[in-house]
């Protein structure tokens, strides 16, 4: 059953406020590096009365979550539109979009990470969404394993293990371009850190 074209007008007009008001958020904090933004802010920037804003998000807690839900949904869209090649590629693609969307809001990724270890609800929850992204891009990463191991482009006996690893480095690689900048592109960053991973994957060479 096809919805109506005024319920779908609804829906677009509910998602396009939503997405506002997170990307008003998630500059305003980036700006302050911290959670001391007030709801009233937020709701004036994104130009709502504040009983509006709490419709959509019950406090700044479950925002910052939108915020980072909303800059992994903006990746994966990404990744969607570029077409498969191979399975080092594809590694690299899903390094460069990460890369890319930490460039887009250093401070606030590095807020994010602050506020994932520290203690009490606001703690928790980042860690359980950081944690779930984490846990998607490892099973891409173990897809893509699996696929070069098909393919003979490397041979990885315990993809699980080496997917871990894998995210290890990358999650490196992201804190420090946080911190210290972005010195060369995100694609000439990705090409070099997937070039590293591949060298490691396909083992010593005789």
């Amino acid at each position: 059953m096809v919805a109506p074209a005024t319920e779908v007008a609804s829906v677009q007009r509910t998602d396009r406020r939503r997405s506002e008001i997170i990307e008003v958020a998630r500059r305003l904090f980036g700006l302050r590096g911290s959670l001391e933004v007030s709801m009233d802010e937020i709701a004036a920037g994104s130009g709502v009365v504040r009983s509006t804003l709490y419709v959509y998000f019950p406090n700044r807690t479950s925002l910052l979550v939108g915020c980072i839900a909303a800059m992994y949904s903006q990746m994966t869209a990404s990744l969607a539109e570029v077409p498969e090649i191979s399975p080092a590629r594809d590694l690299e693609h899903l390094i460069a979009a990460l890369l890319i969307t930490i460039d887009e809001d250093p401070i606030f990724f590095r807020l994010a990470m602050a506020i994932q270890s520290a203690p009490g609800a606001a703690g928790a929850a980042i860690t359980a969404q950081i944690g779930g992204i984490g846990d998607e891009v490892s099973a891409r990463i173990v897809r893509l394993l699996e696929a070069g191991t098909a393919s003979g482009a490397w041979s990885v006996p315990d993809p699980a293990a080496a997917a871990v690893l894998i995210g290890q480095q990358i999650y490196g690689a992201l804190a420090v371009r946080s911190a210290a900048g972005a010195l060369v592109s995100a694609e000439v960053a990705a090409r070099e850190i997937t070039s590293f991973l591949v060298s490691g994957l396909m083992g010593p060479r005789n």
